[in-house]
């Protein structure tokens, strides 16, 4: 005990009783050395720093031995790493981002694309690959810290118990990735069979034809704004898993949340209708009333997401519909065969110089 004393670890007056001890002698039977310990202290990872190891086990290389391991093009190994999102580590060599064996790899894999895609397209995919993952990074902490460790916190659980859990929790996702690959086959198909419905002709492999639409959450700001932390938390949980059930339902695809909007699309525009209309009733509370806006035409397809003229006019026909309205363009009233739709003028969107003939949706099908 007398090393941790003198390593600044360990203050008998202030840390007995806190599960300090038996977390440090844990650590150290695992392997850290003292030196480890007090730069885990100074970053405030102490409680946590066996999970890092667990999570990103190996050596950190130099970028030079990483170049030299992986077979990869300095330049290339350059832009593979900056596109997959990888940044400096806990562990690596001074100013150095620290590749670990199986990263190196992975980088390595990744340049075997170039075999199949141009150079650009297969930066443009990992860039894509390692946005989704960050993405999944951020997701599971934050469900992490919010629904293991602060109740865990709150409750008192000592300095070694909370670092037992936090090490346990990495655990989960130990073959994680490999259990799902069937899932990702899954969303491969469905995305080919989209595009397969939704294509043009038989030349064009760049634009297809989608009905995309957008909902929003009118007086969600008000309301977030009185709302303590913790409720926030569990309404945008909330919002995001309801949005994704409604929408889904339906057949159409959640493309991503943008704040209290939903941005969805579907090859059917009957489809994108339903879709609209399910989000708009199922979150209609006391304080908020949403509001839509859905048009049906030629879409350009980049990296997961939607772009085009049919994208801009459904974002701002959101901004044109009133509280409980969704307005649709014409194009997207002529296909929707199975939806009722009233007339609702012409309206100057901005961002387009001609006025926009639209719909608006009706409560119920035919």
């Amino acid at each position: 005990m007398e090393k941790y004393i003198a390593a600044g670890l360990y203050d008998p007056d202030r840390d007995v009783g806190s599960g300090r001890r038996e977390l440090l002698e844990w650590l150290t039977s695992m392997g850290f050395s003292l030196d480890e310990l007090v730069d885990a202290e100074g970053r405030l990872a102490l409680g946590s720093v066996a999970g890092d190891r667990r999570l990103v086990p190996g050596e950190r290389h130099s970028r030079a031995t990483a170049i030299e391991r992986s077979g990869v093009t300095p330049d290339r190994f350059d832009a593979l790493s900056s596109a997959a999102g990888l940044t400096p580590v806990s562990g690596a060599p001074p100013g150095e981002v620290g590749y670990v064996d199986a990263e190196i790899e992975a980088l390595a894999t990744l340049d075997a694309l170039a075999a199949t895609f141009s150079e650009e397209e297969a930066l443009a995919f990992v860039r894509v690959v390692g946005s989704a993952l960050a993405r999944l990074g951020e997701a599971g902490v934050s469900v992490f810290l919010s629904d293991v460790e602060e109740p865990h916190v709150q409750a008192g659980l000592s300095e070694a118990e909370l670092a037992h859990k936090v090490f346990d929790g990495v655990g989960l996702l130990d073959g994680f990735i490999e259990r799902l690959d069937p899932l990702f086959r899954r969303h491969v198909l469905q995305a080919i069979e989209r595009t397969r419905v939704a294509m043009i002709d038989d030349r064009d492999r760049t634009q297809y034809r989608f009905a995309v639409g957008f909902v929003d959450l009118v007086g969600f700001t008000a309301l977030s704004s009185q709302m303590e932390a913790p409720e926030l938390a569990r309404f945008l949980r909330g919002f995001d898993a309801r949005s994704h059930e409604l929408v889904t339902a339906h057949g159409a695809r959640v493309v991503k949340l943008i704040g209290d909007e939903v941005m969805f699309v579907a090859t059917d525009p009957s489809a994108a209708c339903s879709a609209a209309r399910s989000l708009v009733e199922g979150f209609t509370t006391d304080g908020v009333v949403p509001r839509g806006g859905v048009a049906f035409g030629h879409v350009l397809l980049r990296a997961g997401d939607y772009f085009g003229d049919v994208v801009n006019i459904a974002a701002r026909l959101v901004d044109e519909a009133v509280p409980g309205e969704v307005l649709v363009t014409v194009e997207l009233a002529d296909a929707a065969a199975d939806s009722a739709f009233e007339p609702a003028g012409r309206r100057q969107v901005k961002g387009f110089d001609d006025p926009v003939e639209v719909k608006s949706l009706g409560t119920t099908s035919r």
